[in-house]
Order: structure tokens, then sequence, then C-alpha cells
């Protein structure tokens, strides 16, 4: 089997399957008088974090040829991305959460076929349209279960179609607690049915379910850190493993810890969303919203293992057997 990280508690429990994050979130929610606190600490600790770490690729400097090359693709393209989405987002609001949503539902699958494929023996088309499959599905249905015809107020004449159609599956599908169960275990059974090693049927588990949670639970941010928690652990893992694993501590290394710590607070907090004004709260989210579409685009290159200088600089550091 291939090993990523030699520590197996680290490896299984943030990369593998990173099952604790139930658990855990839910103690946490019980240790404060406001359930909201866990909301935050998560954010804090492995949300924002982990789009800071997206940052890292530019701090290295063994990248620093290959950016070069690449400024249209790696600088002037995110920038438009960033510019764009914050302007759609200041005049159509519900739509830019929409189209976040949609980025991020691509973005979370899509490094779940990735890790997938880091413990494949041999590559099977079959389960990763397994993950894609149950992803897309449970995003859908979560979607439409949290989602209020408000989010898409820019589809004005299909509104009352798409009313019809949240009701029919809010009491056809999502009320039908047997089915979503039997469904869960079916995919379940599926994605641990492949023949192959201990890790990567894990891995494959944890692509199907990494949504699951958004048809189980009423409170939409408690299923977003559960589920998408998962993710953020996985990718927090692999860039500690590609830029801070047996390196050592040095000045430059503080600096690139000291950012991401001071990113993750100041954008968890505006996500947040304590005691301000609802007009405010649109026009500060969106900077952090903003940012994560940069995180969406920019990982499709980042560790694009099929380019010479991403396998080397950055794919040498993340198979390296140390």
């Amino acid at each position: 089997m291939k090993t990523i990280i030699k520590n197996k508690f680290l490896e299984y429990n943030f990369l593998i399957f990173p099952i604790w994050i139930l658990p855990i979130y839910f103690l946490t929610k019980n240790l404060f008088s406001s359930p909201e606190v866990a909301l935050l600490i998560f954010l804090i600790l492995f949300g924002e974090s982990h789009f800071a770490s997206t940052f890292l690729f530019y701090f290295n400097k063994e990248n620093k040829s290959y950016f070069s090359k690449k400024k249209n693709i790696l600088l002037y393209l995110p920038l438009i991305i960033i510019i764009s989405y914050f302007i759609i987002g200041l005049n159509f609001f519900n739509l830019a959460i929409v189209l976040g949503a949609i980025a991020s539902g691509i973005h979370v699958t899509r490094q779940s076929i990735g890790i997938s494929r880091l413990f494949s023996e041999n590559r099977n088309t079959f389960y990763e349209l397994l993950i894609y499959f149950s992803s897309f599905t449970f995003l859908a249905l979560g979607f439409l279960k949290f989602a209020s015809t408000k989010y898409f107020v820019f589809l004005n004449e299909y509104l009352n179609s798409i009313s019809e159609l949240i009701n029919v599956i809010n009491l056809q599908i999502l009320s039908n607690e047997k089915l979503i169960i039997i469904f869960v275990i079916l995919i379940s059974i599926l994605a641990i049915s492949e023949k192959t090693n201990l890790k990567k049927k894990l891995v494959n588990l944890t692509g199907v379910l990494i949504y699951s949670p958004y048809v189980f639970l009423d409170n939409m941010y408690d299923a977003m850190i559960i589920g998408v928690g998962a993710h953020w652990s996985q990718y927090l893992l692999i860039n500690y493993k590609v830029y801070f694993y047996k390196q050592k501590f040095n000045k430059e290394k503080k600096i690139q810890f000291s950012f991401i710590a001071i990113y993750s607070l100041i954008m968890s907090f505006i996500v947040y969303k304590f005691h301000l004004n609802e007009e405010i709260i649109k026009f500060l989210v969106l900077i952090p919203l903003s940012l994560h579409m940069f995180h969406f685009y920019i990982d499709a290159f980042i560790w694009r293992f099929s380019v010479k200088e991403i396998r080397e600089n950055i794919g040498g550091k993340l198979f390296a057997n140390y």
C-alpha cells in the first residue's frame, strides 16, 4: 500500500477516513453555551486555514520558475475571477452564493477523486464515477433541502416550478428516512467492494459519503462542517506533507504559518456573522467568498502532476518516502 505520511494516526484520521470530525464537532458544540462557537473554532482551525494553504504554492521558491512561465493562468486570470465574482456578489448576492456552491461541489469532488488515485493500484473508472454520482446526488438533495426560492430569483419566470420541485423532493425523498438510509448503505457497500487495498477502500468510502450529512442533519452549518470538514482535513494534511513535514521550521516557515493563522482568523470572523448588519455582512462575506473562488480555480493547476514542474516540486515531496 502507498503511504503519504508514515505517521499512521495522521494518515488514517486526517487523509484516508476523517470520521473523527463528527463526534469531536458535536462534543465541541456541547462544551459551549453558544453552539455557534464550535462553528467558529472549526472554521479557524480547518475551514479558512485550508483556503489559506493554497497560497503556500506562491510562497515556495521552488515554484518561482513555473509561476513566471504561467502568469496568465496563475496570476492574471485568478485576479479576474476574484474581481468578477466580487462584482457579481455586490449586484446579485444570491446568484454569487449559488455559483460558489456549484464551484465548491465540483472542487471537493475532484479532490476526492484525486486522493482516491493516490492510493490506487490500478485506476478504476467505475469507483470514480461512483464518487461523482454520490457526491452530486447528496449535494443536490442538500441544496434543495436548505435552499429557498430566494436563491433562484434570477430565474424569476421559473420560480413556481422550482418551488414545487423543492417541495416534492422534501416530501417524497428527504422525508423518507428508510429510502435515504438504504441508498447510503448501498453506495457504501459499493465503495468498499473494490478489490484493492484497505486505504483505497476507505478513501472511496470518504469520497461517496462526504456530502451525506446534508440529507441527515437539519442544520446546514453542522452538515457543512461534518461533511466538507473531511475535505478540509485532507487538504491540510497533504499541504503539511509538502510544505512542512520533516522540514526545518525556519523564518520562512514561520512566516508561512503566521500567514495561514492570521488569514484564517480574519476570514473566519467575517464568515461567522457576529452581530453585524445584514447588508454589511453581505459586503464583508464577499471577501472570503471571492478568495474561495480563487482557491477552487487555482487548485485545478497546482496539483496537476502531469505537469513536469508540479510533479517534481510538489509531487516529489508528497510522495517522498519519509
